[in-house]
C-alpha cells in the first residue's frame, strides 16, 4: 500500500518525470525561442516575406507581434508543463493534435496530387514509392508529437487538477454544445436572410404586391421596366393543390402502414415491410420522376377528358404521395409505440376490442408525435423539385378543370414553387433572378406557416 501511495504522488521526483516532463518542457522553451529568433531573422530578411504583387503580405511589425504572441503561449505552456498544472497538458494535447490532423490532412493532398494530378497515368511502381514517401513524412515528423502525446496521456496523474479547472472545463463543454444546438438556428437565420438579400432587387423593382398577387409569369417582358409580369400565383397554388393531393392520398395509407406495424402485424409481416417501406426512401427523386413519366402517364391518359396530357397534378400527386410516405410512416410508428403499455392494457381491462384500443387511446395519446410526422412529409412535399418537374407539366398557369367536373382540376397541367426555381435559374439575370431568390423565401413562409398551424393544433389539444 506504501508503494502504491508513493508510485501516485504528484511531487515525487522521478525517472518518468525526468525523461517525459522535462523533456517536454526544454522542446516547448526551444520552440519559444525558436519562434521569437524566427520573427527577428524575418523581420530583418524582408526577401523571404512572401509578397502578392510584388507587395510584402505581412509588415516587420505583423510579422514581430505574431512572433511574440507565440513565443509568450509556447513559454507560458513551458511554465505550465514544469509545474504539473493541467491545463497546460490539456492546451498541450489540443495544439499537437490540431497540428498533426493539419500535417497528416495536407500529407494526404500532396501524395492525391501526385498520383492523380498528372497527365498521365502513374505507374503503380512510381505510385508506391509515393506511398512510402508520404508515409515517410507522416512516421518522421510525427515521431515527437506522438511521444508527446504518449507521456502526457500515460502519466497525467502527475499534472494538478484543480476545483476551477473542473469548473471550467465543464462551463466549456456546456457552452461547446449549446453551439451545437444553436448551430442549426443559425444556419437556418443565414439562409434566410441571405435569400432576403437577394430577393431585394425583384422587391424593389417588381413589387410585392405584383409578385405576391400577380397571375401571370413572363419574365421574358422584363427589360428593367414597369411592364415586369412576375406573379407567383400560378405557381403558389401548383405547389398547394399537389401537396394537398399528396396529403390526401399520401398520410391515410402512411397512418394505417403505422398502425399495422406498430400494434396489427406479426413479427414475420414487420420485417417484410417495414425494409420495404424503408427501401422507398433511398429511391432517388429522379427514379420517381421517370416512373411517373413511364407508367403513371399513360394511364392517367385513359381518362378520356379533352387536354388531358397525363402530366398533371394527379400525377404528381400520386408520385408525392409514395415518396412521403417513409417519413410519415416511421414517425407515426415510433409516436404510436411510445403510448404507454398501462393505456392499452387499462383499454382491454374496460372490454374494449383491439380496435377500439387503437382508435379511442393509442391514436388520441399519439397525436403530437403522428401531426408532426404528417407536418414532415408536407415540408417533403413541398420541397420536392426533380419528380415534379417531369410529371406535373409545367404549365405556367392557373390550373383549372378541364371540364364541368371540378375533380378534372387535378388533370390540368401545373407548376410549383420549387420546378419554378429549377426551370429557370440557369439562365436568370436581374430582377427575373432575384424574383427566384423571392421564390424561396415564399417556401419559406409558407412552411413556417404549415409549422404554426400545426403548433396551435397541438397547444388546443393540450388545452382541451
Amino acid at each position: 500500500m506504501q508503494k502504491t501511495k508513493a508510485l501516485d504522488d504528484p511531487q515525487r521526483p522521478s525517472k518518468t518525470r525526468t525523461i517525459y516532463l522535462i523533456g517536454i518542457t526544454i522542446t516547448l522553451a526551444l520552440s519559444a525561442m525558436g519562434a521569437i529568433a524566427g520573427g527577428i531573422y524575418l523581420s530583418q530578411s524582408p526577401e523571404l516575406i512572401p509578397t502578392e504583387g510584388g507587395n510584402p503580405l505581412y509588415s516587420n511589425t505583423q510579422i514581430m507581434i505574431a512572433a511574440l504572441l507565440a513565443g509568450g503561449l509556447l513559454g507560458y505552456l513551458t511554465y505550465g508543463i514544469w509545474a504539473l498544472k493541467n491545463w497546460s497538458r490539456s492546451l498541450v494535447l489540443f495544439l499537437v493534435l490540431m497540428g498533426g490532423t493539419y500535417y497528416g490532412v495536407s500529407v494526404i493532398f500532396d501524395v492525391s496530387a501526385q498520383i492523380f494530378g498528372g497527365e498521365k497515368v502513374v505507374p503503380l511502381l512510381e505510385i508506391g514509392r509515393i506511398l512510402i514517401s508520404g508515409l515517410k513524412r507522416i512516421i518522421i515528423t510525427g515521431a515527437v508529437p506522438i511521444a508527446v502525446l504518449y507521456g502526457l496521456r500515460r502519466y497525467a496523474y502527475l499534472f494538478e487538477e484543480t476545483a476551477k479547472q473542473r469548473r471550467f472545463i465543464d462551463q466549456s463543454v456546456r457552452y461547446i454544445l449549446i453551439g451545437f444546438a444553436l448551430s442549426a438556428i443559425i444556419i437556418v437565420a443565414l439562409i434566410i436572410v441571405f435569400t432576403f438579400m437577394e430577393s431585394m432587387q425583384a422587391i424593389t423593382e417588381v413589387g410585392l404586391d405584383t409578385m405576391l398577387l400577380g397571375t401571370i409569369w413572363r419574365p421574358g417582358s422584363i427589360i428593367g421596366t414597369e411592364d415586369a409580369q412576375l406573379g407567383l400565383i400560378p405557381m403558389v397554388i401548383g405547389s398547394i393543390l399537389s401537396t394537398f393531393g399528396a396529403a390526401l392520398l399520401g398520410v391515410p395509407f402512411s397512418i394505417g402502414a403505422a398502425i399495422l406495424l406498430a400494434e396489427v402485424a406479426p413479427i414475420s409481416v414487420r420485417e417484410v415491410i417495414r425494409p420495404a417501406i424503408e427501401l422507398l426512401a433511398g429511391i432517388p427523386s429522379v427514379v420517381y420522376g421517370l416512373f411517373g413519366m413511364v407508367v403513371l402517364a399513360p394511364a392517367i391518359r385513359t381518362f378520356q377528358i379533352p387536354y388531358n396530357s397525363g402530366f398533371n397534378l394527379l400525377n404528381a400527386s400520386i408520385i408525392l404521395a409514395v415518396m412521403i410516405t417513409p417519413t410519415v410512416t416511421n414517425i407515426a410508428e415510433d409516436a404510436i409505440r411510445a403510448v404507454p403499455r398501462e393505456y392499452k392494457e387499462g383499454s382491454f381491462a374496460l372490454g374494449t376490442t383491439h380496435w377500439q384500443t387503437i382508435w379511442f387511446v393509442i391514436l388520441p395519446s399519439a397525436r403530437s408525435g403522428i401531426i408532426a410526422a404528417v407536418i414532415l412529409g408536407i415540408g417533403r412535399a413541398l420541397g420536392e423539385t426533380m419528380a415534379l418537374i417531369m410529371v406535373i407539366g409545367n404549365a405556367i398557369a392557373i390550373p383549372k378543370p378541364l371540364n364541368n367536373n371540378p375533380l378534372t382540376l387535378f388533370l390540368s397541367a401545373a407548376r410549383t414553387l420549387t420546378g419554378n426555381i429549377a426551370v429557370e435559374i440557369n439562365y436568370a439575370t436581374g430582377a427575373h433572378r432575384s424574383a427566384l431568390f423571392f421564390t424561396g423565401l415564399l417556401l419559406f413562409l409558407m412552411i413556417f406557416l404549415v409549422n404554426s398551424i400545426a403548433r396551435g393544433l397541438m397547444r388546443e389539444r393540450t388545452s382541451s
